[in-house]
């Protein structure tokens, strides 16, 4: 009796999950969705469209660099995530970085745009042990930091 409880709950967990974010057949996609997609990224490669509870939500690489981006049911783009490299950081977070992390490197950025507004989550490692994660504006303010 046990099993089948913990055997439902995993179910329903599982389930629950797959309704918010459900891999969709590309043609299922809205024609303008997709043309105004592939108009942007034409070199888009590992392209995975979901369905995200209201959202059409699109992963990719391009450039060797992955990609999401939510649009809107009417077609506009209301979120975007994508690797840069450390090279494509803004000054002032390079800037920030080296006189305040002193000893640092980056090892992964992730910049996200929500609505006109940008941050960059930047991993930053020193030694074999030493990690942090900090999010910063586009101007270089420490908007979070997490030691991983």
């Amino acid at each position: 009796m046990k099993n089948k409880s913990i055997v439902t709950l995993a179910l329903s967990v599982l389930g629950v999950f797959t309704v918010f974010a459900q891999d969709i057949n590309p043609n299922y996609v809205p024609t303008n969705l997709r043309e105004s997609f592939e108009l942007h990224y034409p070199k888009a490669s590992n392209v995975e469209w979901e369905l995200d509870g209201q959202s059409y939500k699109v992963e990719f690489d391009n450039n060797r660099l992955e990609h999401e981006i939510w649009y809107a049911m009417d077609g506009k783009a209301t979120r975007a995530e994508h690797e840069i490299t450390a090279a494509d950081l803004p000054q002032a977070i390079t800037s920030i970085i080296a006189s305040n992390y002193a000893g640092y490197k980056v090892d992964s950025v992730e910049k996200t745009t929500v609505n006109g507004s940008t941050t960059y989550d930047v991993e930053l490692d020193k030694g074999w042990n030493d990690e942090m994660d900090v999010v910063f504006n586009e101007s270089g303010k420490v908007l979070s930091e997490m030691i991983d």
